[in-house]
């Protein structure tokens, strides 16, 4: 089992001006506040999505839901990625990881 599987916390990283990131961080709040940046585990970037409600705390609360799901367009999964400028970290519900694994979608 990866290191990233056996411990962390299954976020939503905003960074930049517009990106989206969805995985598993390994890093306290204090160290990212402090780069700046984070090591994003199983990582998919998020195009774009549909769910129960608009913004980006409702896709931490929910994943990925609702009639219009299978237009989201979120990236396939990576083993790691290094996100820079990070400006917001969500953290993830039950349901929205149940919902982020079970979603196949096409890849962004």
């Amino acid at each position: 089992m990866s290191k990233a599987k056996s411990r962390g916390r299954w976020v939503i990283v905003g960074s930049g001006d517009w990106g989206l990131w969805y995985g598993r961080i390994l890093a306290t709040d204090a160290e990212v506040t402090k780069t700046k940046s984070v090591r994003l585990y199983d990582a998919r970037s998020v195009r774009y999505w549909y769910g129960r409600k608009g913004g980006i705390t409702s896709l931490a609360a929910y994943g990925l839901c609702g009639p219009r799901v299978s237009e989201s367009r979120i990236g396939a999964p990576i083993k790691s990625t290094l996100v820079l400028d990070v400006r917001a970290i969500h953290d993830c519900s039950p349901g929205a990881v149940a919902a982020f694994a079970a979603f196949v979608g096409h890849a962004s």
